[in-house]
């Protein structure tokens, strides 16, 4: 007895399944993304319901002739177009079709969802590249500017500020082309350039560089903190009481704080360089794009100084090679023997 009702149920389903299978795959592989993902809804509808009727009389068709008769040898006691039989089939045979679809469009929306997310991320990955490069020839112009000045006033000074240049610009071509790097090269490449800086004025002690705090093993996004000094210089008294220049940099375990004062004069009405502004607008446009939310940054003009405060969180990441093996904090400044070191020493 048990046999027989598995045979017939083989039976059955060796004539339903196909039709059932037919179903399913034509609404949701063909009628779904041909017409309802596409908003296509009136043709959806027309479709649907003209497949409907097709499918539920082919499937009528087959329990009404083949499976109720050949199978289970049972009598017809209602007539074909018997409405509860369509009823019971659509909701058999429907109840998986629309199962099925709504995986396939929730798998496609999450699909769509991860482009999306993909788009977005290479939109602020190139948007980033862009600022970062902007950046780049901003500082390679004053620094040319910087070493032009010296070419006939002192050679030997000009000769060692190319060496300095040339390690800079290894430094962005070679080592700052990643979204972050080792912390340590970076205050390795702001001495650098603070080094070059004090070449041009007459007082070497107008800078004070002032950097407290351990930057093993932690990592920042290149060029983040250079457009803040080139800010100061540029726009800065270039001489006066010491210092006129103050760059303090104070690393915690949970955060990098940059402050950079400098002395200007309110009435300066001279033209600014066609270039100038762009430092200071694309690193506030990189902060937010990198630390949403999460950093502070603030201008405060108060004249005779102008200063510029960021605070960032600190990052941990695992290098790819050892910090010694490309720039070590360790060896003599290149340009240290031009003017005097910077003391080192956290001072508000």
């Amino acid at each position: 007895m048990i046999r027989d009702r598995v045979d017939n149920f083989a039976l059955t389903m060796a004539v339903i399944l196909p039709i059932d299978l037919l179903v399913v795959y034509f609404t949701a592989y063909f009628l779904v993304p041909k017409y309802l993902l596409k908003q296509r809804l009136l043709e959806f509808g027309v479709y649907f319901s003209i497949s409907v009727f097709i499918f539920l009389v082919m499937e009528q068709a087959a329990y009404y002739y083949i499976v109720n008769p050949e199978i289970y040898k049972m009598p017809r006691m209602t007539p074909f177009w018997y409405f509860p039989s369509f009823f019971n089939i659509f909701l058999g045979t429907y109840s998986f079709v629309f199962l099925f679809s709504g995986v396939r469009l929730f798998r496609g929306w999450l699909k769509d969802k991860q482009h999306q997310l993909e788009l977005e991320q290479q939109n602020l990955q190139s948007e980033l590249r862009l600022l970062r490069s902007q950046i780049n020839p901003h500082f390679i112009f004053n620094t040319l500017n910087n070493i032009d000045s010296l070419i006939y006033s002192d050679q030997d000074r000009a000769s060692d500020a190319i060496v300095g240049l040339s390690e800079i610009m290894r430094y962005m071509l070679y080592e700052s082309n990643t979204e972050w790097v080792a912390l340590e090269k970076e205050v390795y490449f702001l001495e650098s350039m603070i080094e070059l800086i004090r070449l041009r004025l007459k007082d070497p002690d107008y800078i004070q560089f002032n950097f407290d705090g351990d930057a093993s093993g932690l990592m920042i996004p290149p060029m983040l903190l250079v457009p803040f000094v080139e800010n100061a210089y540029k726009h800065g008294r270039k001489q006066g009481e010491s210092p006129g220049i103050i760059i303090n940099l104070n690393i915690t375990d949970t955060a990098y704080q940059f402050e950079v004062i400098n002395q200007y004069d309110p009435n300066y009405t001279g033209e600014k360089d066609s270039l100038g502004g762009i430092g200071l607008a694309n690193v506030e446009r990189r902060l937010e794009l990198i630390f949403p939310g999460e950093h502070d940054f603030y201008i405060n003009n108060a004249p005779p100084n102008f200063q510029i405060y960021i605070e960032v969180p600190a990052r941990t990441l695992q290098l790819e090679a050892p910090i010694g093996e490309t720039i070590s904090s360790a060896l003599p400044h290149p340009l240290s023997q031009l003017s005097p070191s910077p003391s080192r020493g956290w001072t508000p």
